[in-house]
């Protein structure tokens, strides 16, 4: 069977197309018949009647039921455009303090925590007023994991060629 709305090849025992999610109608059956609503499920609510009608004046219409049985419905965490997030500054503190204390063991968090906020701020999950704060917790981790390698090499070749005389 085929779907109405996308086209797509689908079984012949499912309700809903596989693709878009779009009711299914078998020869003989009426779209009414293949509603999720049609089994004794309450309705979802009439938006235009609720826009005429005087009593709904000024409130937001209710959440609407999802378009098939099972459907996720996605909801996003409001975002405070004023304000960065937790992890964008806990990922710069950690990035900068890690050379006075533990090098390594708070360098690696900062940069992997600012790396996750500047994700989520390029996909569009957390504020942009955090990018400074994240950015400056992965280049500055980056750099002191780089060093916190770098130097203790650095340490084994000068001693090796005999550079240090103790």
């Amino acid at each position: 069977m085929y779907c109405t709305q996308c086209g797509t090849a689908n079984s012949d025992d499912i309700r809903f197309c596989m693709n878009c999610g779009a009711p299914m109608v078998k020869r003989g059956d009426t779209p009414k018949d293949r509603s999720p609503y049609a089994s004794g499920q309450p309705q979802p609510p009439n938006f235009a009647e609720q826009s005429s009608n005087p009593q709904y004046l000024g409130q937001s219409p209710a959440q609407p039921y999802p378009a098939y049985p099972g459907a996720q419905q996605v909801y996003h965490m409001p975002s405070n455009e004023g304000s960065a997030s937790g992890r964008a500054v806990i990922a710069m503190i950690l990035s900068i303090i890690s050379p006075f204390t533990c090098w390594l063991f708070l360098s690696v968090p900062g940069m992997i925590l600012g790396k996750m906020e500047m994700n989520a701020i390029q996909n569009g999950q957390s504020s942009k007023a955090g990018e400074v704060f994240a950015k400056i917790g992965f280049y500055v981790g980056l750099a002191v994991t780089a060093l916190s390698l770098l130097i203790p090499v650095l340490w084994l070749i000068l001693k090796a060629i005999g550079a240090f005389a103790f």
